[in-house]
C-alpha cells in the first residue's frame, strides 16, 4: 500500500473506533467503498475477524500491514487505546507520503536532465554512422540501468529497514547513515514512549509494559536493551534505572524517564518524549526530502561534466590523429 493510502485507512479506522463503533463494524463500513489495496486489506480483516481472530491478530495477518504497524497496534489494543495507535500510525504515514511526494517532485528536473544527457551523449553514434537502431539501444540501455539502480535502492532500503527490527548489528550500523540514522532513532524512541505511556495508563504490569513498548519501537537495539533491563526490573530495580544501565537510550531520554518516575508524572514525561521525538523525526524527513534531490542534481552535474570532458578529449585525440 502507498503511504498515503495507509495514512487514510488508519485515520478512518481510528476515528470510527474513537466514536464508539466496534472494530468489526468499522471494517464493514469502510469495505463498502474501499478500492484497490485498501479493499484487499478490508476483506482480509473481515475474514480474519469472522474466523475468531483478535483485532491485533487480524491486523498482523495482513501482508500490507508490516510488523512495525502490527507491534504498535498490539501494544495500543492491549492498553485499550487502539484508536490512539491508529492515529500515531496515520500521522507517521501521512508525513512519509508528503516527504516522498516532495522528494520526487524536486527530483523530477535532475532526472529529466539525466535522461536528456543520455540522449545527447549517444548522438555520436548517429554521427559515426552506427545507425538509429544502435543509438536507440544505447539510450534505452542507459535508461534501464538508471531505473534499475533507483528501484534496487528503494527495495534494499525497505529490506534493511525491516531487517533492522530483528538485527541489532544492522540496526546499529544504520544509525551511522547521515540523517537516516537519526530519523530512524527518533521514530523508534517516539513509538517506544507512546506505547509505554498507553500501557501505563491501562495499568499493565511493568514487565509486559516494557516488552510491548520495545516491540512497538521496531528497533532491535531497543528490544535487546529492554530484554536486559527486564532482568534488573524483576530483581526490584526501577525501570528508569534499568534502562539507563543498558546505555542504549539517549541521556536526555533516560533523565526524563527517571524524573517522571521520581515525581509520579511518568505518563506526562512519556507523552512529552513521544511528541518531542516525533517532531524531530518529521523535521528530519523534511530535510531528507529536500537534500536527496539536491544530491541527485549534483551527481547529475558531475556525470555530465565527466562525459563532456571525455567526449572533448576523444574529439581532440581524433583531430590530432588526422593532423598526423
Amino acid at each position: 500500500m502507498h503511504p498515503r493510502e495507509k495514512a487514510r485507512l488508519y485515520h478512518d479506522l481510528g476515528e470510527l473506533l474513537r466514536s464508539g463503533v466496534t472494530f468489526h463494524r468499522a471494517i464493514e463500513k469502510l469495505a463498502q467503498h474501499a478500492q484497490g489495496a485498501t479493499s484487499s486489506v478490508m476483506r482480509g480483516l473481515s475474514t480474519a475477524v469472522s474466523a475468531g481472530a483478535t483485532m491485533p491478530e487480524a491486523l498482523a495477518a495482513q501482508p500490507q500491514i508490516n510488523g512495525l504497524d502490527a507491534a504498535l497496534f498490539t501494544a495500543s489494543d492491549r492498553a485499550g487505546m487502539l484508536d490512539h495507535g491508529f492515529a500515531l500510525a496515520s500521522e507517521y504515514y501521512a508525513a512519509l507520503a508528503e516527504a516522498r511526494s516532495t522528494m520526487w517532485t524536486r527530483a523530477a528536473y535532475p532526472l529529466f536532465i539525466l535522461h536528456f544527457a543520455f540522449l545527447a551523449f549517444n548522438v555520436t553514434k548517429l554521427v559515426n554512422g552506427d545507425g538509429l537502431g544502435e543509438f536507440a539501444r544505447a539510450v534505452l540501455a542507459a535508461w534501464a540501468v538508471l531505473w534499475a539502480a533507483l528501484v534496487t535502492l528503494i527495495v534494499v532500503g525497505k529490506f534493511l529497514t525491516r531487517a533492522a527490527a530483528r538485527s541489532a548489528t544492522l540496526d546499529h550500523l544504520l544509525g551511522f547513515i547521515p540523517l537516516v540514522g537519526k530519523l530512524r532513532r527518533a521514530f523508534a524512541l517516539s513509538r517506544f514512549s507512546a506505547a509505554f505511556d498507553m500501557q501505563l495508563e491501562a495499568a499493565v504490569n511493568a514487565f509486559d509494559t516494557l516488552s510491548a513498548a520495545a516491540k512497538a519501537s521496531a528497533s532491535a537495539v531497543i528490544v535487546i536493551a529492554c530484554d536486559r533491563a527486564l532482568g534488573a526490573v524483576r530483581a526490584g530495580e526501577k525501570v528508569g534505572d534499568a534502562l539507563a544501565a543498558t546505555h542504549a537510550f539517549p541521556e536526555s531520554f533516560t533523565r526524563a524517564f527517571l524524573v517522571g518516575e521520581e515525581t509520579g508524572r511518568l505518563d506526562h514525561e512519556l507523552r512529552h518524549l513521544a511528541s518531542e521525538y516525533r517532531k524531530s523525526a518529521f523535521k528530519r524527513l523534511e530535510a531528507i526530502a529536500e537534500w536527496v534531490p539536491r544530491m541527485l542534481y549534483i551527481g547529475v552535474l558531475i556525470y555530465i561534466g565527466y562525459m563532456v570532458v571525455g567526449w572533448y578529449g576523444g574529439y581532440l585525440k581524433g583531430l590530432n590523429d588526422i593532423l598526423k
